[in-house]
């Protein structure tokens, strides 16, 4: 039975070393700042992006992987004998899965090679990955890896809440003018994935606000699968709070705090943070 490959992109907000010491394929996407484009390659942080929509009023823009950047990648892992398993980024958030498929089908290695949508981002992803991962390390094949994967997708909570609207109201999430009273009122959006799509789902005020959105997501925790829970955050000075209080509260003793990564960060802005796991 051959390896299995697993990949994913950079919006997964895995650290680069865990990645490594894995050795999971992480393909990156693209920043665009003006007239200039970048890998989301862990090189490029996220105050220059923050810096960068203060100084013109842009909004830094994300762009796909393109199918022939998968193409070139799926050739070679097919070529060292791997299978490859591929997640990334929700289908309804951005068109790198499409690109994937496509880059299969040019090949004609569909056998091979497993595309399954996430409806995930962020460290919503990410944990579908490393259980992905475990199973790959573990021996599985393709077939394995692939039915675990669709059997906890709908298990996956991943949520933020916003520390300012600004961001959202520059990438068309919200009006002007929800902006503005939003703000005045101290208004704090909790975002979640729901069904691959990031939707507004509660409001919080006042600057407790990241305490409230913990013991709201928290009030299942009982039924969180402690393997894992991941505090994922863009400039936040309350991870390694929350990151102390889950440990204390619950006793999950791998709660890992990771950086958003800049195709996370231009869209939510500084202060964002997000508690994600999976239920049992």
């Amino acid at each position: 039975m051959r390896k299995v490959k697993i990949m994913t992109d950079s919006t997964c907000d895995l650290p680069l070393d865990m990645l490594a010491q894995r050795n999971i394929t992480m393909v990156p996407l693209h920043i665009i700042l003006g007239e200039k484009s970048y890998l989301d390659d862990g090189t490029l942080d996220s105050r220059e992006l923050f810096r960068f929509a203060e100084s013109t009023g842009v909004l830094p823009k994300s762009a796909a992987v393109n199918a022939f950047e998968f193409e070139t990648i799926f050739r070679r892992l097919l070529d060292e004998g791997y299978d490859i398993f591929f997640m990334g980024i929700s289908s309804r958030l951005s068109s790198t899965m499409q690109s994937a498929v496509a880059a299969a089908n040019n090949l004609g290695a569909g056998e091979r090679i497993s595309i399954v949508d996430s409806l995930s981002l962020s460290t919503g992803v990410g944990l579908q990955v490393l259980e992905a991962s475990d199973l790959a390390l573990a021996g599985a094949s393709l077939a394995e890896i692939t039915s675990h994967a669709e059997n906890i997708r709908g298990k996956v909570q991943a949520s933020f809440v916003v520390d300012t609207l600004k961001y959202l109201y520059m990438g068309g999430r919200c009006s002007k003018l929800a902006s503005i009273v939003g703000s005045r009122l101290q208004i704090k959006p909790k975002l979640e994935l729901i069904d691959g799509y990031i939707v507004p789902t509660q409001k919080f005020r006042g600057s407790r606000f990241v305490d409230k959105y913990y013991e709201q997501v928290m009030e299942r925790a009982a039924d969180v699968d402690p393997k894992r829970v991941f505090v994922t955050h863009c400039l936040s000075s309350e991870a390694e709070n929350v990151k102390a209080r889950l440990e204390k509260d619950f006793g999950f003793e791998n709660v890992m705090v990771t950086k958003a990564s800049p195709t996370i960060s231009t869209h939510c802005g500084p202060g964002t943070i997000g508690i994600l796991f999976i239920y049992k």
